[in-house]
């Protein structure tokens, strides 16, 4: 599940290469991987120590269930081609993990190689699970094979079958089962290989060549990281991305305007993009019949948020694979619009099985009246889950989920601001509606690295010292998440006043 770096030192000498992440990232925008393959390293954010940990996990639980077979070396290259090459030439070898290969410019790493007569199964291990009954493997994961079939091939390899390594969804830790199931996805791979090889050659020359390739406008600029800074959104001061909802049909009706002050003001978009075109180009807020749902609100009101982590393997007698569990709350209590009257929290212990502690504890936080406020109906996806897991506390979950009053909705269908560029998220929003308030200088400032702290600390991955520290940072940071819902309901409330 590795990835070589963008230059191969080989024989030597500094040869360039392409590697999978480049390739396919240049399927998306070549300009982008261009720019990627120059950018400077970031520091890994504890969400991203975490996705690495689940997937070293998963590699290894991937080579266990395979059975025994050679490690190869993964550095220099230079050492690993070498090797590669030396043991695949072996008549008599079984299996071989992470085997280097080149073909012209382009370099892979296969997860496992598996000889089967003349040829070799290519396998490709995931940490994703496998599809549904009837829903057909995620096309990423298709391409991530092809790739790497495309370079093993090109070296000469002779591949039979490729396969894909999924986690499996009847799996239950504690219960008989493999963890992993394998694909035969030969087909669909070859497929894209054959597609692969004819864009190879433009692919190499772009990501490769000293100026950086034309850009074009598509849906992948959207999140890209060089978008605003050094490519078509640089020096726009509203891109066309603030419109929510945004198709890549629409897009390709709208480009190549990147500025929405540009667009024609008969454009055709949905309802919802119309009204932020309008307040964007009007530079006035949108108020909207929809405030009026706050006339609903039962006081006195509890204002929730929860924090999740999804361990890659399951931590729990009877869990599946990824499995989802909420492991802090905070919920500020008021007895009117602004008033805060408490605060409660729960930050669950590293060790040990919270989970019945935390739903026990946050129901007699939350009484048995008054609305719990929410911002989206994530919180309800947590409470329906809990409710589940422990049907002896399922009616007073299910009262709970009955008092639910999702502000994010109101929001959406009651108030849009210029500032919000387009979205409701909280984090757009506070800085409008409640400038004193905000989310910088956290140290944990997002979900992504609240669910990685609290992950690499039950692991072991953080130093016992450093607990303390941790778990202060994560409860300021939940703490904030319930105070903001407080402050914008505050806002809102004074905008349906004035109305």
């Amino acid at each position: 599940m590795g990835e070589w770096g963008a230059v191969a030192h080989m024989n030597g000498s500094n040869v360039a290469t392409v590697d999978k992440r480049s390739f396919l990232s240049a399927l998306g925008c070549s300009t982008q991987a261009w720019f990627a393959r120059r950018a400077s390293g970031n520091t890994l954010t504890p969400a991203d120590r975490w996705a690495f940990y689940g997937g070293n996990q998963v590699g290894e639980a991937a080579r266990t269930q395979l059975g025994p077979g050679l490690m190869l070396p993964r550095t220099p290259p230079a050492v690993a081609l070498e090797a590669t090459q030396r043991m695949t030439a072996q008549p008599a070898t079984g299996i071989l993990f992470e085997a280097s290969f080149q073909s012209g410019a382009f370099v892979a790493r296969a997860d496992a190689l598996r000889r089967v007569g003349a040829a070799w199964d290519l396998i490709e291990v995931k940490s994703g699970k496998e599809p549904k009954e009837g829903k057909e493997v995620d096309a990423g994961y298709i391409d991530d094979l092809a790739y790497t079939a495309m370079v093993t091939r090109g070296s000469g390899l002779a591949i039979g079958r490729c396969t894909l390594m999924l986690l499996s969804r009847d799996y239950r830790l504690g219960a008989p089962g493999e963890l992993m199931v394998e694909f035969d996805v030969t087909d669909a791979a070859l497929a894209r290989v054959e597609e692969f090889a004819t864009l190879a050659p433009e692919i190499e020359r772009a990501l490769l060549g000293e100026q950086q390739p034309a850009p074009e406008l598509k849906a992948a600029c959207k999140s890209c990281d060089f978008f605003a800074t050094d490519c078509l959104g640089r020096s726009v001061e509203t891109t066309v991305f603030v419109l929510p909802g945004l198709s890549e049909k629409r897009l390709n009706q709208i480009k190549p305007i990147v500025d929405l002050h540009q667009l024609p003001a008969d454009v055709e978009l949905t309802r919802r993009q119309r009204q932020v075109f309008d307040v964007m180009r009007a530079g006035r807020a949108l108020v909207m019949d929809g405030l009026a749902a706050l006339d609903a609100v039962v006081w006195p009101a509890y204002y929730l948020d929860f924090e999740t982590v999804s361990p890659v393997l399951p931590w729990f007698v009877g869990d599946a694979a990824r499995g989802q569990h909420t492991f802090q709350y905070s919920i500020h209590r008021c007895d009117a619009i602004g008033n805060v009257v408490s605060h409660q929290e729960y930050l669950a212990p590293n060790g040990g099985d919270w989970r019945r502690e935390l739903v026990e504890q946050l129901l007699d936080a939350l009484g048995d009246r008054g609305s719990i406020i929410v911002f989206t109906n994530f919180e309800q996806k947590r409470l329906e889950e809990l409710a589940v897991l422990f049907p002896d506390l399922a009616d007073r979950v299910n009262a709970a989920i009955a008092r639910l009053f999702d502000l994010n909705d109101v929001l959406k269908r009651g108030y849009c601001h210029p500032g919000f560029n387009g979205s409701t998220s909280i984090k757009r929003v506070l800085p409008v509606m409640a400038p004193d308030l905000g989310y910088d200088g956290l140290t944990i400032g997002e979900g992504m690295s609240a669910s990685g702290v609290f992950g690499l600390m039950r692991v072991g991955e953080y130093g016992e010292e450093t607990f303390d520290e941790w778990r202060r940072h994560l409860l300021e940071y939940c703490k904030l998440d319930t105070m903001a819902m407080v402050r914008v309901h505050e806002a809102l409330g004074r905008i349906r006043s004035a109305q």
